[in-house]
């Protein structure tokens, strides 16, 4: 790894054995939340770090049936739907469907379980509250009945009118969820667009699959190379601070697949996974 300039390291957080970071979502109050997944147990676990320090609040964290102590969605059909300025909120699966049900509003400083709701699903944040519907089954044919619930309670607030034109106009005000976190979020670099020419600019060689971030001066880019002899996939970070490297790493070596969309920035601070396993924040 080759690491210099005014870009350093900040922290890093390993997921431990056999465990790939999966997913990460960054509350308004500092906290970075994250789900890990443990492919051979089939475990679904979550963690939060304090963005600033990398200081670990809580790990390997399992989503428990508040009454019955049981797993939700058998230790693996879990995920995070949003978070607020307060809270993370976790969701399972419906059975046999892609689609979510349920909400769990978890506080990202100890894993305490704020409130719970088994009944909803969650559409997305509005700035009055989370959208949400109550699945049901009339006559043979599902129904909808939608709901805004308070983010710090659980509890409905009102019941917006159920016809689609008013349900589109809520889901249309609803702000993506790179916008509300102040995530960036790489762009796949094709041949004879600007991110090629900045990059051709600072690298003679730009790999087939290829992803890049570019903010001011600074440009991050992740380069996959395919080996056709050992038929795997190695993946490499660099970073630019106006023409000169200042970092680089692997992300993954003799990989089955390209670590694609294993880094993000935000706020000054890029993070990346690396190895599936390590969750590294560098400050840029």
């Amino acid at each position: 790894m080759d690491n210099r300039g005014d870009v350093c390291r900040r922290w890093m957080y390993s997921a431990g054995e056999n465990s790939a970071v999966w997913q990460l979502m960054f509350t308004g109050n500092g906290r970075i939340t994250g789900q890990k997944r443990n492919r051979k147990e089939r475990r679904s676990l979550f963690f939060s770090i304090d963005e600033l320090s990398g200081q670990v609040l809580f790990d390997d964290y399992l989503l428990l049936d508040q009454a019955t102590q049981q797993p939700i969605g058998e230790s693996w059909f879990t995920g995070m739907e949003t978070v607020s300025e307060q809270f993370v909120f976790l969701h399972a699966w419906q059975q046999n469907s892609p689609e979510h049900i349920g909400l769990w509003a978890i506080d990202p400083d100890n894993g305490s379980v704020e409130w719970a709701r088994r009944d909803v699903v969650c559409c997305g944040m509005l700035d009055e509250g989370l959208l949400v519907y109550i699945p049901s089954v009339f006559a043979g044919f599902p129904e909808r009945s939608y709901l805004i619930i308070d983010p710090l309670t659980g509890i409905e607030l009102r019941r917006p009118d159920n016809d689609t034109g008013a349900i589109n106009a809520l889901r249309s005000a609803m702000r993506p969820e790179t916008f509300r976190q102040n995530i960036i979020l790489p762009d796949t670099v094709v041949e004879g667009s600007a991110e090629y020419g900045l990059i051709r600019e600072r690298e003679p060689y730009v790999s087939a699959h290829c992803e890049c971030i570019v903010s001011g001066p600074l440009v991050a880019a992740a380069f996959h190379e395919f080996d056709e002899r050992s038929g795997l996939w190695r993946s490499l970070l660099r970073i630019w601070w106006d023409m000169d490297i200042c970092y680089e790493d692997i992300l993954a070596e003799r990989s089955e697949r390209p670590a694609v969309s294993s880094f993000l920035l935000r706020t000054g601070v890029l993070y990346y996974i690396r190895n599936e396993t390590e969750l590294i924040a560098l400050d840029v």
